[in-house]
């Protein structure tokens, strides 16, 4: 019997150009599945750049390749690998894996599966965003580039032997280019903290009622960047605050990113929002699940996300969205049952003072994004990652 459970353990190489101290919403879905592939004896390991160069406390399962040049670029870490080929040859020569899953289209995967395929051993792919979106982040004009970054991430999706797309958008999208290689549906699942139960949802609708508590706490988390859109949700929040005097809405921003200053200028110098709200600089996980707790309703804007991971986190401590329609959204927002998706600002502010006013609603979208956050529980979405694998091998 022991022998048989053995057979049946997994030995995954995980590649990713992305990983701390860098992170966001590849860094969590990455976190999150090797966390829970441990929790059920599997080997899983994660193969990345060395961005730092100095002596880290990395767990054992992170191997990192040497670096030859570090920098930083519009406030992120980055790195150029020493040999990247032969580096990754030898770590996958040593890890024997079944799978090889690998993050990106470019860089450090592009050479991993090739020397999977050499191998034979298959190659998953998750296609975590459209790249098109993001060449801003390049030194190039978007219309040279456009074409040859789409080229390039269709080609790799053609000739890996299974893509995982973490959302219906993203499986859309590789449809309609004419993708034939097997796509499967797995979201991304979310960290333990941000899970908890309808018990907590109760008890924190009666201590509110109790301490006769009249603000109404409003939360964004995010990389602080430009396609999250983040001066709408200013603006739009400029706009509640200044026609309903009377009621007590605050707005928390938490995160980081290139535009942070940027934006926190806009919003104190431009939209006078000082009374009103509050930013905080890159919390840990256990700040930001406090925040969603604090939290009466989580507020979204992005018009490029195509997962919405941080709405599963906030809906995993009972915090209902409201977010501006976009690709991200369509998968996990439930109009009138986890939150609201909205077209235009006015629709926004309309639905904000809709659940400040209805208790009952709130209290039933509170509910409501409980019960949807089991649907991105790290053991659900990791057991179809792992039954995908199985068919693999």
């Amino acid at each position: 019997m022991l022998e048989n459970t053995k057979k049946k353990r997994l030995n995954i190489a995980i590649i990713t150009n992305n990983y701390t101290p860098y992170s966001g919403g590849v860094v969590s879905s990455i976190d999150s599945f090797v966390n829970e592939l441990h929790k059920q004896e599997h080997k899983a390991f994660i193969i990345t750049l060395d961005f730092l160069g100095i002596t880290r406390n990395d767990p054992y399962h992170v191997i990192r390749i040497p670096s030859l040049f570090r920098f930083m670029y519009k406030k992120n870490h980055m790195a150029l690998a020493i040999k990247k080929e032969k580096k990754l040859q030898e770590i996958i020569d040593i890890l024997k894996p079944d799978i090889i899953h690998v993050q990106h289209p470019f860089y450090l995967c592009q050479p991993a599966a090739k020397i999977a395929k050499k191998l034979n051993i298959p190659v998953i792919f998750t296609y975590h965003t459209i790249y098109e979106k993001y060449l801003h982040y390049l030194p190039l004009p978007q219309f040279i580039t456009r074409p040859i970054v789409k080229k390039i991430v269709l080609s790799f999706c053609r000739n890996v032997d299974y893509i995982v797309s973490p959302s219906s958008y993203i499986k859309n999208y590789l449809e309609s280019n004419n993708i034939e290689t097997k796509i499967e549906k797995i979201p991304s699942g979310i960290l333990p903290i941000f899970i908890k139960d309808q018990v907590y949802a109760i008890e924190r609708t009666e201590t509110t009622e109790k301490n006769g508590k009249n603000i109404f706490n409003l939360i964004f988390v995010s990389r602080f960047v430009k396609e999250k859109n983040i001066e709408f949700l200013l603006c739009m929040f400029a706009k509640l605050v200044q026609k309903n005097p009377d009621k007590n809405f605050k707005l928390t921003l938490a995160g980081y990113g290139s535009e942070y200053e940027k934006i926190k200028k806009f919003a104190h110098k431009k939209l006078k929002l000082t009374n009103y709200i509050q930013f905080i600089y890159r919390p840990r996980k256990e700040d930001i699940a406090d925040l969603y707790m604090q939290s009466d309703a989580f507020i979204f804007s992005s018009d490029s996300d195509t997962q919405g991971l941080v709405l599963a986190e906030a809906m995993g401590c009972g915090c209902p969205v409201i977010a501006l329609d976009g690709p991200g959204q369509r998968d996990i927002i439930k109009d009138c049952i986890n939150g609201f998706l909205c077209n235009f600002e006015s629709d926004m502010i309309e639905k904000i003072l809709l659940l400040q006013s209805d208790k009952n609603l709130h209290y039933r979208l509170r509910i409501g994004a409980l019960e949807t956050a089991k649907e991105y529980h790290p053991t659900a979405t990791t057991n179809k990652l792992i039954n995908l694998y199985k068919k693999l091998i």
